[in-house]
C-alpha cells in the first residue's frame, strides 16, 4: 500500500489475484486497477481484500469459498466491493475466508468454513459477510489458516476453526466452531499467526 492509497501487487496471478485484470504473473510491483484510497491490505492464500478509507471493503483473486465476499464463487481479476460492509475498521485474510472487525467491536466473515473458521456455529460456507456469533467487543481480527482469532478489549483472545494441532489454544483439539477463548491469556496487545 502506497502513500498515496494506491497499492501494488506481484508475484504468482493464477487466480487474478495480483488486481490488474489479468491473469499473468508478474515479477515487480503491478498496480492494482482501481484502488485510489487503500488504509489497509491482506493478503489471504490466492486472494486479497483492501480496506478503503470509507469503511467499505473490495476483494479480488481466487473465489471458490466466496472468500471475496461478492456473494458468487466467481474469481475476480480486479477489487470487487464486498456486499453489505461499509463500516470496517480492520481487515485480514487467510486460505479460503476473510473477515473484518466493524466499528461497533462485532466481526464479520466470509467465504469456506469446513472447519468453523467463519465462527457462526456452522460449518457452512458463506459468500457474503456473515456475524461472528456472540462477539460485540472486538479490536482486532486475525483469519489465519483454516481458523481466525480476535483481541477483545479485555486482551483476552478468542479463536474459532480448526484445532487439530491445538491451534485454538484452549487446551484441546476440539474443533471450535464459535469463539472460544484461549486459555491461561489476559492482557494481550497484539495477535498474530502462521
Amino acid at each position: 500500500r502506497r502513500s498515496s492509497g494506491a497499492v501494488a501487487c506481484w508475484g504468482f496471478n493464477g487466480y487474478g489475484q495480483v488486481g490488474d485484470g489479468t491473469t499473468t504473473d508478474h515479477l515487480t510491483p503491478t498496480p492494482v486497477i482501481g484502488l485510489t484510497d487503500a488504509v489497509e491490505v491482506a493478503t489471504g492464500t490466492y486472494h486479497a481484500c483492501a480496506r478503503h478509507r470509507s469503511g467499505a471493503v473490495a476483494c479480488w483473486g481466487y473465489n471458490s469459498s466466496g472468500q471475496l465476499g461478492d456473494g458468487t464463487a466467481t474469481d475476480r481479476f480486479t477489487p470487487t466491493p464486498v456486499l453489505g460492509l461499509a463500516d470496517a475498521i480492520g481487515i485480514s485474510a487467510g486460505t479460503e475466508h476473510s473477515c473484518a472487525l466493524r466499528g461497533s467491536g462485532e466481526i464479520v466473515c466470509w467465504g469456506g468454513n469446513r472447519y468453523g473458521e467463519l465462527g457462526d456455529g456452522t460449518i457452512d460456507s458463506h459468500p457474503m459477510p456473515t456475524p461472528v456469533r456472540g462477539l460485540s467487543d472486538a479490536v482486532q481480527v486475525l483469519a489465519g489458516a483454516n481458523r481466525s482469532c480476535a483481541r477483545r478489549t479485555s486482551g483476552a483472545i478468542v479463536c474459532w476453526g480448526i484445532n487439530v494441532f491445538g491451534d485454538i489454544g484452549d487446551g484441546t483439539t476440539i474443533e471450535r466452531h464459535t469463539p472460544t477463548e484461549v486459555s491461561d491469556l489476559a492482557g494481550a496487545v497484539d495477535i498474530s499467526a502462521g
